[in-house]
């Protein structure tokens, strides 16, 4: 008699293996310790551990699953890869300062690397599993650095009112000091939680199952976390996080409004209409809050005449000039507008860039402008990243992240949403958000591959590669 052999299932022709459930949860664990610590200093010895061992392991994974490289669906991860190899033949071939592009290729390139292993080894694991159980680890992990914000804030508020004795780490700090967080991170590590929160509320409203009370519970939490991700935006005064959850607000609600969905026109226009409300409201509160906002065309028209009013070259150094109405433009404003008007001046010039991740703008603009000081970032991530690899780096970066939020609507609920919405946020707030440094570009590599790997299995694959618990 013949005995029947179990064959496993095939992508792309080769045999894949299963993943066994607990190195996913591993994979999972390292994910969590790594976020929730990612942008804290004096941490460095729980990142580098969680980044190893996710990479021991993604390696793993992408190995038993490496006949996925041939498939179509696996075009974001050579353009990932191209972008590596990009960066290497621009330190050799077109780099304009040698020592400082290979002091970063050691350091920030290494490090985006071994993140992007561990990123795409997670995402793939993750695409192979059915249901929500991965899904809500991988959430609560990225809902954390809000959270720790929330404990700092009690903590440096009220925490000696209560008697407490604050440790310095449990504090926030308005300038450098040694735990002290920049501002410009907490947009791009908790900018993504709220907009994914957004893409669950619109999967719960336009879903026909589930349970009334269960369905509720589930939207008063994302309510919540977005709620908690809009009050670190205004305690830091955030004028990018606002006007991020404002545009990601504003596509929930066209979806809302055009998806296809059971409900009927005009109670899609309701919630529609009731979406925008609810961020034109916050937004303008905001706006009354800010004064900074309510000079931002007058203080604009005199960004825009680089010639005229170069205090922008000198980072203060030599004042700010005034706008129509007589007073000091905001540096916020003037300086920003015109650094990035610069910045897309020298891009043009220098369309292959300079070769730094940190500071080609600062080094392109003393090159034009020899009396430049003190300037750094243009404070617009998108363009940063073209002065520094160029024109060509910067396509294939947003060539991964286009491709991937199309690919995203043919990935299974839940991966589906958190692709599109996780990298909608990205793509947002890399425009004004100045996150062209070692972490946030550690991330944002980060990000790519782990939606790559969340990408290539498609709904149409018949069974999970994931091996249950017993």
């Amino acid at each position: 008699m013949k005995t029947s052999k179990k064959v496993s299932p095939t992508i792309g022709g080769v045999s894949e293996l299963k993943i066994p459930a607990w190195l996913v949860w591993v994979q999972c664990l390292a994910f969590i310790v790594l976020y929730s610590v990612w942008i804290l200093p004096e941490v460095v010895g729980f990142r580098n551990t969680a980044l190893a061992i996710g990479a021991v392991i993604g390696l793993y994974v992408v190995y038993q699953n490496r006949g996925l490289l041939l498939h179509k669906r696996a075009l974001p991860i050579w353009l990932i890869l191209s972008l590596f190899a990009w960066a290497s033949f621009h330190l050799f071939f077109i780099g304009q300062d040698f020592h400082l592009q290979w002091y970063e290729y050691v350091r920030i390139w290494r490090y985006a690397a071994i993140g992007f292993i561990f990123a795409l080894g997670l995402g793939l694991s993750l695409s192979q599993s059915k249901g929500k159980k991965y899904w809500h680890a991988i959430y609560l992990g990225m809902c954390i650095p809000t959270a720790i914000y929330l404990v700092k804030f009690f903590l440096t508020s009220y925490g000696e009112g209560f008697g407490f004795a604050i440790p310095a780490s449990l504090q926030i700090y308005q300038s450098s000091a040694p735990f002290y967080v920049p501002k410009s991170d907490y947009i791009p590590f908790c900018l993504p939680a709220l907009a994914i929160a957004l893409g669950e509320i619109k999967h719960i409203l336009q879903s026909k199952e589930g349970a009334l009370k269960i369905n509720f519970l589930k939207m008063t939490a994302y309510f919540l976390v977005i709620a908690a991700t809009l009050f670190l935006f205004y305690a830091q005064s955030m004028k990018n996080g606002f006007l991020y959850a404002l545009l990601c607000a504003l596509v929930f609600a066209t979806l809302i409004l055009f998806e296809n969905s059971h409900h009927s026109l005009k109670r899609r226009m309701l919630l529609a209409g009731a979406g925008i409300v609810i961020a034109i409201s916050i937004m303008y509160i905001h706006i009354q809050q800010n004064a900074p906002w309510k000079a931002l065309i007058a203080d604009a028209k005199i960004a825009v005449q680089l010639d005229k009013y170069d205090e922008w070259k000198y980072n203060e150094r030599k004042g700010l000039p005034k706008n129509e109405f007589g007073q000091q433009v905001f540096g916020t404003n003037y300086q920003r507008i015109a650094w990035g008007i610069a910045g897309a001046k020298l891009s043009l010039e220098n369309p292959l860039g300079y070769g730094l991740i940190e500071d080609s703008f600062a080094k392109l603009a003393k090159q034009k402008w020899p009396d430049s000081v003190d300037l750094s970032h243009t404070h617009s991530g998108w363009l940063d990243l073209a002065l520094a690899i160029g024109l060509p780096g910067l396509a294939l970066i947003l060539g991964t992240l286009l491709v991937l939020m199309k690919q995203s609507g043919n990935v299974a609920y839940p991966w589906s949403d958190f692709v599109f919405w996780s990298l909608l946020s990205i793509l947002f707030l890399w425009v004004t958000t100045e996150s062209a440094q070692t972490v946030t570009f550690a991330a944002l590599i980060f990000w790519l591959g782990m939606c790559a790997g969340l990408t290539q299995y498609p709904v149409d694959q018949p069974d999970s590669l994931v091996e249950p618990l017993a």
